[in-house]
């Protein structure tokens, strides 16, 4: 048991600095020594658990996407569990908390869209099946389209609206580490973001449940 405890320790290590490392100087301009470096392991060890600058990129990518298809297909869809707006709160809180707890790797996932997506693509089609709000078989989607037969949101583009709750919560948290320093240097509370950040989140929520749901059906 410890033994596997310490190798997951070290390659979590390893995908970390690595993250830092893409982040840094590209896929093109970084290297393997330096992630080795900054993980604190030798450059065979990191050549054991990925063989090629190239798989630790594609792990690096699949971490944060990996963390955010299972939280997104935790969310339980049956009507039961709750109206559309806690279902919109779900799918917020699920985004919020990859991006909370793995920021850097999640800016390493805009550097790769924004230099062409090459790797990421490859992901996503090797994954589409669980992609819940894929629109064949995402369960998610299936459950939108439900809402809207039945009245209870306006009809809508159902990809559109996480394009717009994704866009809605990324700056903030490309942000941070900015806001973080420049909070450090004046002297004032880090927990001030942590409370705009929450704020955030209910201000994109407002703004998301006034726009899908029909006008007899807005809640406040």
């Amino acid at each position: 048991m410890k033994g596997k405890k310490e190798k997951e320790s070290k390659r979590d290590k390893i995908l970390n600095a690595a993250a830092e490392e893409f982040i840094e100087y590209g896929f093109y301009g970084a290297r393997t020594q330096r992630i080795a470096n900054k993980a604190k392991v030798n450059k065979a060890m990191l050549h054991y658990y990925f063989s090629s600058k190239e798989n630790i990129y594609k792990e690096v990518l699949k971490t944060v996407f990996n963390l955010l298809i299972e939280k997104l297909n935790s969310i339980k869809v049956d009507d039961k569990e709750g109206r559309p707006e806690e279902k919109m709160r779900q799918i917020i809180d699920a985004y919020n908390e990859v991006f909370k707890n793995y920021s850097n790797y999640v800016r390493l996932v805009i550097y790769e869209v924004i230099t062409g997506g090459r790797y990421i693509q490859q992901i996503i089609f090797e994954n589409i099946n669980r992609i819940p709000f894929n629109p064949w078989t995402g369960k998610l989607y299936k459950y939108f389209e439900k809402q809207i037969r039945k009245g209870n949101i306006r009809k809508l583009n159902i990809i559109q609206m996480l394009i717009s709750l994704i866009s809605q919560m990324v700056p903030v948290y490309i942000a941070k580490p900015v806001a973080e320093n420049i909070f450090k240097k004046l002297g004032l509370d880090k927990f001030i973001i942590e409370k705009f950040i929450n704020k955030r989140k209910e201000f994109v929520m407002d703004i998301l449940k006034h726009g899908i749901f029909k006008k007899s059906n807005k809640r406040r």
